[in-house]
């Protein structure tokens, strides 16, 4: 006969095992038992109205600076160290919301537009891709094998510490000035933005973890699967999520500098030709193209971090 001591013992034990054994619940799956006015109080309350009307506060006033052209008028009452950062701007360099807004309707509806800009986002999308692979497989390697990166961490720091811009000239040599070059170089500038960031969260992952993962019997393989991606992602995601906005900065500059096609073409002729709404225009479809490639990285890294319930996306520190 067991001890009346022993029964709750054993009891305890039992709901411990039948609470570890339980499955989880997502969040998702927790809203969508919800009453609808919870789901929509939910939703209200993710709004976050005071960040939404800080952002149209922001959106409309710089709109109105814009076209009442006093940010072109210049405040010769602010200085930071001796440099005023709004100074007056002569009329011939003004571009106006109207007229940048009427060569996006002229030029827009033309063919030979998207041509430009379907091989400005070609050069850019390649980069990211080729940028992202590269620096997420250097920064785990790095990470976790301390040999190489004492033999090729000096190197990495040395080429990231120069101005990328310098090498063009090169690949223009080597890849002449077709679309291979733009993509080099802004491999040459995204790779660092996800390198970096990985390699210091395959650094920082809790070595506690990977310990009791061995304990149990969990071989490299396993390790890797279940303790250091869970822990590295967020910060792999969000360096992707800038990568892709560096990326198109950097086919940018090297249509800037020598193509016959892009949109970077497009605007440095319009520099050229003192045509500033033209200009305007196209950094505007360069933003909008970027946000959008932002936004489709930053759904996809909600979808595979949808896991951790309760704490925020990654953040990325750019070194």
């Amino acid at each position: 006969m067991k001890s009346s001591e022993e029964r709750p013992r054993e009891a305890d034990m039992a709901e411990g095992r039948k609470a570890e054994s339980a499955p989880t619940i997502s969040q998702d799956e927790v809203r969508s038992m919800l009453p609808d006015e919870s789901i929509w109080s939910y939703r209200l309350r993710q709004f976050d109205l005071r960040v939404q009307l800080g952002r149209l506060a922001l959106v409309f006033g710089g709109w109105w600076l814009w076209w009442s052209e006093t940010i072109w008028d210049g405040w010769e009452a602010i200085a930071i160290f001796g440099i005023q950062p709004f100074p007056n701007v002569s009329p011939v360099f003004r571009a106006s919301p109207g007229a940048t807004w009427d060569y996006l309707v002229e030029f827009l509806p033309e063919s030979l537009f998207w041509q430009d800009a379907w091989v400005t986002m070609k050069e850019a999308l390649i980069a990211f891709f080729i940028a992202s692979i590269l620096g997420v497989v250097a920064g785990i390697l790095l990470g976790n094998f301390q040999r190489a990166q004492k033999i090729f961490g000096p190197f990495i720091i040395l080429i990231n510490a120069m101005p990328k811009i310098a090498f063009l000239p090169l690949i223009l040599v080597v890849y002449g000035v077709g679309e291979t070059s733009k993509v080099v170089l802004a491999v040459t500038i995204a790779f660092f933005i996800v390198q970096v960031p990985t390699q210091a969260a395959v650094s920082l992952v809790d070595p506690d973890l990977i310990t009791v993962a061995r304990t149990m019997g969990a071989s490299n393989r396993q390790i890797f699967r279940m303790v250091t991606l869970p822990a590295i992602s967020p910060a792999i995601l969000g360096a992707m999520r800038l990568a892709a906005i560096i990326a198109v900065q950097g086919a940018v500059f090297g249509e800037i500098f020598a193509s016959k096609r892009g949109l970077g073409q497009r605007l440095i002729t319009s520099a050229n030709m003192l045509d500033y709404n033209g200009l305007f225009a196209i950094v505007f479809v360069l933003a909008v193209f970027a946000l959008i490639l932002n936004g489709v990285i930053g759904r996809a890294e909600k979808h595979f971090l949808r896991w951790q319930v309760g704490q925020q996306s990654a953040q990325v520190v750019s070194l």
